[in-house]
Order: C-alpha cells, then sequence, then structure tokens
C-alpha cells in the first residue's frame, strides 16, 4: 500500500521541527508509515508584515513560531485570513489528510479532503471523557488564552482550573494546578519532556494537545489500513453478462439455465427452481455450453474471470 501522504498546518511557518517529529515518533510511524508535509499559514510573510499584525486591543491571541524558531503573538483574524486560502489550496492538492497543528483556533473549516482540526479534536476528547465534578487542569501557553478559554465547548460539566505557563513558568503552573485530577496542557507547543515534568511536580496524570491530535491521525491511519469490505457476490445474469462472446445466440431459457451453473447450482436444484425436468436443465445446459464454446463450468468460470480482470 502507498503511504498516505499528510499535510502539516501550522499557524506560524514551517517546518514545525518542534511539533511534527514528536507526533510522528508518539505515532509510531516510520519513515514507510506516511508521507507528511509541512505548511504555515506564515510561510513567506516578511517579518514586518507579522510585526504589524499583533493583536488589537481586545482581539483573541494566538501565539506561535516562525523558521528561525522565534515565538510570536498574532491576532486570530490575521491568522485566519492567512489559514483559508491555505487550507483552499492543499484541499485540491491531493493529500489524503490535512493536520491543522493549532489549539485555542475555534474557527470551522470545511474541506473536502479528511481533516483533523486540532482544536475540534481536543474538544472531542475532553466532552468524551470529563464528566461530574473533575477538576481539569488547563495550562495555557498565553496569560489571556486562559481568560478566553470559556469559548467553545471544551469543558462541559466540569469544574475548571487554569494556569498560564510558558516553559520556564511551569513550577508556577503546576503550583496553581495543584488541586487538578487531570491536567491538560493545551499548546500544541507543549512537549513530552515539559508534560513529565508537570506530572512530576503535580503527581497527577498529564495530557499534551499534540498527543491528543497525534492519537486522532492514528485512528484515520487504523481506519485506512483496515481491509475492505469484501465485494458483494454477482448474481448469474451479471456474471454472464460478462462473457467476451457467445451470449448472443442463447435462448431465454438457456440464458437461465448457464446464469445458474455461475452461481454454482447442480441441474436438480436449477430444475426445481425453473419448474423443469433436471433432464431438460442437461439439455438447455448443454446447448448453452456448446453456444459460449465451454467444455466445463470451471472453464466457463475461468473465462468469466478473465473477462473481468482484463
Amino acid at each position: 500500500m502507498i503511504p498516505p501522504r499528510v499535510a502539516f498546518v501550522t499557524i506560524g511557518q514551517a517546518p514545525r521541527g518542534d511539533v511534527v517529529p514528536e507526533m510522528l515518533a508518539l505515532l509510531g510511524a516510520g519513515p514507510d508509515g506516511l508521507r507528511g508535509e509541512e505548511f504555515g499559514a506564515l510561510d513567506g510573510v516578511p517579518d514586518e508584515e507579522i510585526a504589524a499584525h499583533r493583536p488589537r486591543m481586545r482581539e483573541a491571541r494566538l501565539t506561535t513560531r516562525v523558521v528561525d524558531g522565534t515565538q510570536v503573538v498574532l491576532g486570530a483574524g490575521f491568522v485566519a485570513q492567512r489559514l483559508e486560502p491555505l487550507l483552499r489550496r492543499l484541499d485540491g492538492a491531493g493529500f489524503d489528510l490535512i493536520v491543522l497543528i493549532s489549539t485555542s483556533l475555534f474557527q470551522p473549516f470545511r474541506l473536502n479532503t479528511p481533516f483533523i482540526h486540532a482544536q475540534q479534536a481536543v474538544d472531542a476528547w475532553i466532552a468524551a471523557l470529563v464528566m461530574g465534578d473533575c477538576a481539569l487542569g488547563l495550562v495555557h501557553a498565553l496569560p489571556q488564552q486562559q481568560r478566553d478559554f470559556g469559548h467553545g465547548t471544551l469543558v462541559q460539566n466540569a469544574r475548571t482550573l487554569s494556569a498560564a505557563g510558558q516553559a520556564a513558568g511551569l513550577d508556577e503552573a503546576a503550583r496553581r494546578l495543584a488541586g487538578a485530577h487531570l491536567i491538560l496542557m493545551h499548546s500544541m507547543g507543549y512537549t513530552e519532556a515539559e508534560a513529565r515534568r508537570m506530572a512530576m511536580l503535580t503527581r497527577r496524570p498529564v495530557v499534551t494537545a499534540r498527543r491528543i491530535v497525534a492519537g486522532a491521525v492514528g485512528l484515520w491511519l487504523a481506519g485506512r489500513a483496515r481491509p475492505a469490505a469484501p465485494a458483494p457476490p454477482q448474481s448469474g445474469p451479471d456474471l454472464l453478462d460478462q462473457l467476451p462472446e457467445g451470449i448472443g445466440s442463447l435462448t431465454p431459457r438457456e440464458r437461465d439455465v448457464l446464469a445458474a451453473v455461475l452461481e454454482g447450482s447442480g441441474n436438480k436444484e436449477i430444475g426445481r427452481r425453473l419448474g423443469i425436468s433436471h433432464r431438460t436443465v442437461e439439455i438447455h445446459r448443454g446447448r448453452a455450453m456448446a453456444k459460449v464454446n465451454a467444455s466445463s463450468p470451471t472453464e466457463l468460470i475461468r473465462r468469466v474471470m478473465m473477462a473481468r480482470d482484463g
């Protein structure tokens, strides 16, 4: 099977060497597992233009990285304006799957290509897992994201504790989330190493957004690898119509008999089905086999298979 072609899309600049390789490792995807290509909404955008689109007052903020590893904070409107045409272009570029590797972006996108939206994957994970009085700890990259996080449907029927924390501030975030039952490191930028540190500091189970998204990709890969359901068996008349020669000279009764032969029926069974004696079946069968120039049912079936495969 040809490895699937997967587009990984960041809201910053590609490649995201800090995200995609770790996701592939979580998937256990070797070089033959999938063909990943990376794209960024800010690819080719000059530094001065990026700097000119910092968030406006009261605008939602998103954090990402440019190609040299520098972290930038952008307004959500500018990101969406850049992302829409990129996704439309990728949608028609022959990819088997498109993965948006950014959370805190709530805008839906409608694509014809199978599509994994990181924020929606996280929403679904939490909605399926959290019930009742679970104290869910959320770690965000930016303080404002902590305030804005009521947007969307991520936390349903759960008490929520939030803390913003860059890598250097994880100790403080861990202290603030000491009462959580489960901690989600919400930004795709948080690594497995940072999650292990948070788990060590809090002694609580910790999940990263990139692990959730990698799991969604893994489910898609597993579904794609599942063997297709076998085609329903064809009827005798359908098989008969695939013979390359001879069927035009058959009488209607000879067609009925030969179609039943292709279905594997014996003379007596064919006789009962058609309301004729098995000896009459033998006569029709002999004449039909002669007209299609077949010496046995095995040869007839082989010729049907060859005609179908050809």
